[in-house]
């Protein structure tokens, strides 16, 4: 648990694993982790803005936040829960293969 934030750390979940070997715990490794961070919030809100959602970082750079823009937010830790708590804040099932979605996507829409 983090001293700080009273938040419950661990083994990071796979998604979040960087496959780059002996720099764990390095300054450059934390900068690796928070730039492929970041480049997974900027795909996955193109995906998740197909359900009216938007999804960023908590200030730690460990959680996601997904919120509907009706209030409503949800705080995940990993890739692997975001599309339960897409579909309970969209209020509908989300399939991130849509054929649509995928459309969208290809053009480079938002």
């Amino acid at each position: 648990m983090c001293v700080l934030c009273g938040d419950l750390t661990g083994e990071p979940h796979w998604t979040e694993r960087s496959v780059q070997g002996g720099q764990v715990g390095s300054f450059a490794a934390e900068s690796n982790r928070r730039q492929a961070r970041f480049r997974r919030t900027r795909i996955l809100n193109r995906v998740v803005h197909f359900g009216n959602l938007s999804v960023h970082e908590d200030l730690s750079g460990t959680n996601y936040v997904l919120a509907n823009g009706k209030g409503a937010e949800e705080v995940v830790q990993h890739l692997g829960q975001v599309w339960p708590a897409a579909d309970r804040l969209a209020g509908r099932r989300l399939d991130p293969l849509d054929g649509r979605l995928l459309a969208v996507l290809e053009r480079g829409d938002k």
